[in-house]
């Protein structure tokens, strides 16, 4: 196989690659048919973790600063992409732990990173964000668990439930009630007094069989005053923008999960003859093989720019990775559930192509909906914002630099973990948004993509014009409709920007923009998007040479391990 370039960003998702190697091949380090037979027994893939330690994955989740390799969150988004297309399993413990790991970072004394960043150097420790609890869900505010003055530091009490590294952790960090608010506290469970951590039972799951997802209970767990992470009463908001790097990340494992689905109907629709022909001749069946390629693309443009602006434009991050959340996983569900249609009764096995790794990919894909914040729950924060917006317009005068947000052959600045930028809400509303639907007119002389582009452009446009109009008649976030709308037009203009900013990275047939006016035409009219060989063509050409030529389904060359 010829070797093709590689992004700088995307130079560490290649390494990692090649040291994995191909999971359909049954012998190699982390193989479809070894994450199956995990999955079966509903036991953790423990060589496949042991591998990752190995080739030093956790160096991945520390900053450069406290002797890691974590730079910029675009780099770790091709990385849970590479692992994610494997098994969810990995990247969802790996991701328990870098939710515990990034208020130390942010927040922490020096001694508190020092810890964490030893731990996973070492010994490649698990880590665990304990801040759910078995009645309080997504509301941060019923918090029961309690941590009360004594004796110089804490007494801890309280159960935290449906927690991700549960019973393999060696650092958490926890969400709890305690004067003046709600507090982050970084617990150490091998420094506890025996008999103050209960570590509950092993909680079973529709997916993700083999994670370590479970609880645990205090009871008057003794903590140092030194347990204390960043100030006391600032935990709602930490924990809050703590979300917003997790939540980026999600888009990833489901973009993995996207490409191995689609990878595999691909190849059984070509292998597969029906009346003399391969089922991807039928009409139909090409249909949902292409909408589901372009549903990866648009959901890659909405990643990668919302990971590349938790360093360039980290205050827009509240409401972009929102979006991401909610519209990401749903994407890429999509493209399972397409994906299934065109497997018909082998999505259903557990044995058979690839070893029965799909129906183990559409029960684990589910997740990416649910955790770190349902679909409704993103929803909500999105109208909530755009009505603020409305009330009060906009409070803040920092531009983003979209040029540079979206040019996609330049790295994005590495993270600084003592100055995240982050906020709770975002003051600023959606530049992106606003530069290609901000007015009737804006920006048609840089869409240079075909009459099929700018009809769709044409009519988002208008349902831009509307949505303004709505969102200014309703005084209260309550219409979550209105929020859907936004996600389409988020996902739209930064479909184009990639497409305007990066064309000379991008791969030879997607700077064309044949696939940028497929995309515009998928999310203007959804399924009832005009047919036309002119365009599906070209772009499942380029689909299948993606799949002949070993890469992963993206507008950027990637080369997959053989």
């Amino acid at each position: 196989m010829e070797l093709i370039s590689v992004l700088p960003a995307h130079a560490p998702a290649r390494d990692l690659e090649r040291v994995l190697g191909d999971p359909f091949n049954p012998d190699a380090p982390i193989s479809f048919r070894r994450l199956v037979r995990h999955d079966e027994r509903e036991e953790p893939p423990s060589e496949a973790f042991e591998k990752l330690r190995a080739g030093g994955v956790h160096a991945q989740l520390v900053p450069r600063a406290m002797g890691g390799r974590l730079t910029s969150f675009e780099e770790l988004l091709a990385l849970v992409r590479v692992l994610s297309r494997r098994d969810l399993v990995l990247t969802t413990g790996l991701g328990s732990t870098m939710l515990a790991a990034i208020p130390v970072w942010a927040w922490g004394n020096d001694d508190q990173r020092r810890q964490v960043a030893h731990m996973l150097l070492g010994a490649g420790a698990f880590g665990s964000f304990a801040v759910s609890e078995r009645e309080a869900g997504s509301d941060f505010l019923a918090t029961t668990t309690r941590a009360e003055a004594a004796g110089g530091g804490y007494l801890l009490t309280g159960e935290k439930w449906l927690i991700g590294n549960a019973s393999r952790c060696s650092f958490i960090v926890a969400l709890v009630r305690m004067q003046p608010a709600l507090s982050l506290l970084f617990i150490r469970p091998d420094q506890l007094p025996a008999g103050t951590l209960r570590r509950l039972p092993k909680i079973r799951t529709l997916g993700l069989r083999g994670h370590d997802m479970g609880g645990m209970s205090f009871e008057d767990c003794p903590l140092p005053a030194s347990a204390l992470l960043g100030r006391a009463g600032r935990g709602m908001e930490m924990a809050l923008t703590t979300l917003q790097y997790t939540r980026t990340m999600i888009g990833g494992m489901a973009l993995g999960a996207a490409d191995t689905a689609l990878r595999l109907a691909l190849g059984w629709g070509r292998d597969r003859r029906l009346y003399g022909k391969p089922i991807v001749d039928i009409p139909a069946v090409r249909s949902l093989l292409l909408g589901s390629f372009i549903d990866i693309l648009i959901a890659e443009c909405v990643t990668t720019i919302t990971a590349r602006a938790l360093t360039l434009a980290p205050r827009r991050t509240s409401l972009w990775a929102a979006v991401t959340k909610y519209l990401v996983p749903n994407l890429s569900e999509r493209v399972v559930r397409d994906s299934s249609v065109v497997l018909s009764a082998r999505s259903y096995l557990r044995e058979g192509i690839a070893d029965g790794i799909f129906q183990k990919i559409a029960r684990d894909v589910a997740i990416t909906s649910i955790f770190e914040g349902t679909q409704l729950v993103q929803l909500s924060m999105i109208a909530s914002q755009l009505a603020q917006l409305m009330r009060v317009g906009r409070r803040d005068g920092e531009r983003v630099d979209l040029d540079r947000l979206c040019d996609l052959g330049t790295p994005a600045p590495a993270w600084d973990p003592s100055s995240t930028g982050l906020r709770v809400a975002d003051p600023g509303g959606d530049e992106l948004v606003e530069r290609w639907f901000g007015r009737p007119d804006s920006s048609e002389e840089d869409v240079d993509a075909g009459p099929r582009a700018a009809d769709a452009l044409r009519s988002l446009r208008d349902e831009a014009t509307a949505l303004r109009r709505t969102l200014a008649k309703i005084p209260t976030p309550n219409d979550l409709s209105l929020a859907r709308r936004h996600c389409v037009l988020h996902a739209a203009a930064c479909c184009l920007e990639v497409w305007r900013t990066s064309r000379y990275v991008l791969a030879p047939e997607a700077a064309g923009g044949e696939w940028l006016a497929l995309s515009l035409e998928r999310l203007a009219f959804g399924d009832s998007a005009p047919a036309g060989a002119d365009l599906e063509g070209t772009v499942c050409a380029w689909m299948y040479g993606q799949l002949d030529r070993g890469e992963l389904f993206s507008i950027i060359p990637f080369e997959l391990a053989e």
